[in-house]
């Protein structure tokens, strides 16, 4: 197994080399052929490139780490045992009446002034939300808020069916109840949709300027406002998205993805299951910048990093990281590829060359 893999790692990662095969396609082999195979050691490739010249220099080493599975398209969290052992005790969520709940102590709750009930389910760590009947025709839309803080993830059903899943520090506000005729919801953050499909009141996620339209489908939203892109991955069905009074209609496997910085937006083919690798609680990246794999691991582990040299930003790696696995082993992968290191004080962390 170790030669196969070694092998195919050669040919996908050695880039000096005069290429007689397609790179992507070589690591679309790899990981095909050597992540399928649960429960069993695996190996990932952190490999640092940057460019000079219009050379890309590649540097890297392979390391080893227990039980990495193939990107596959998500089974969120609610269908399967959830990440976290509990329900992470600071998930906030504000009724529209002003009523904050605990949600980690929460089995069972009416609050008859909203006509709603919420219920927890013990054995997935996931909550129901429901309306009651005879509250149906209120006449006011009210918004319930929910904030999923770093370190965390959460996920959750509204009364139509829909199931969400919000990333960390993400905030949904969703109506007390959908009107009749439109369901409409507001995203701050990262959150992965599966939309129960209602022809006469279509779903909408307003995210800023931008507002994504289903019927019914599977999809994933990332909006944070300090990420170089904003953008929407399809999964399944069919979404429209309007951004700045053009409309565009997406087909599964097709993103829509806009530069925050210039603004220009483009559709582009992608393997989605990349881009909802963290429901599984892997993050994969491809040639991604370093600035952009802190970014998602200060979400998720609650720490800050700072950077000793501004050009370290720009190191490119690829690989796969387990949110499961604890900051030192993830930073220890990352220093595997001997381009960088790290010091840790307190919170902060700082990356310098090697």
């Amino acid at each position: 197994m170790k030669d196969e893999l070694d092998y195919l790692i050669q040919r996908v990662c050695n880039s000096k080399k005069k290429k007689k095969f397609d790179e992507e396609a070589g690591w679309k082999k790899v990981q095909a052929r050597n992540f399928h195979k649960k429960k069993k050691r695996h190996s990932v490739i952190l490999l640092w490139s940057g460019c000079a010249a219009c050379a890309l220099i590649i540097l890297g080493c392979i390391l080893f780490v227990n039980n990495l599975s193939e990107p596959q398209f998500p089974t969120p969290l609610a269908h399967n045992e959830s990440q976290h052992p509990t329900l992470p005790a600071k998930v906030e969520l504000t009724l529209a009446n002003g009523k904050s709940i605990d949600l980690e102590d929460i089995n069972d709750l009416l609050e008859e002034e909203l006509g709603i009930s919420i219920t927890r389910d013990s054995i997935h760590n996931q909550l129901t939300y429901r309306n009651n009947e005879e509250h149906q025709d209120s006449i006011e839309i009210r918004y319930n808020r929910l904030v999923v803080p770093r370190g965390a993830d959460f996920s959750f059903e509204l009364p139509d069916g829909t199931f969400i899943v919000l990333n960390s520090e993400s905030v949904l506000r969703f109506p007390v109840q959908f009107a009749a005729d439109n369901r409409t919801v507001y995203l701050e953050g990262e959150a992965y949709f599966e939309v129960t499909k209602n022809e006469n009141s279509p779903f909408k996620v307003i995210t800023g300027e931008r507002k994504v339209t289903v019927l019914g489908t599977k999809f994933n939203i990332s909006s944070y406002s300090d990420d170089p892109n904003w953008s929407t991955t399809l999964v399944e069905g069919k979404v429209s998205v309007s951004d700045n009074g053009k409309l565009h209609v997406l087909h599964p496997s097709e993103q829509y993805i806009v530069d925050n910085q210039t603004g220009k937006a483009e559709v582009q083919q992608v393997d989605a299951t990349l881009h909802t690798s963290w429901l599984n609680g892997k993050l994969y990246f491809k040639d991604t910048r370093l600035e952009d794999i802190t970014r998602k691991l200060e979400r998720w582990y609650d720490f800050t990093f700072i950077y000793q040299e501004e050009d370290v930003k720009d190191f490119k790696f690829r690989g796969v990281i387990d949110k499961d696995r604890s900051l030192k082993e993830t930073l220890s992968l990352l220093e595997g590829t001997k381009v960088i290191r790290f010091e840790i004080k307190d919170h902060t962390i700082t990356i310098l060359k090697k």
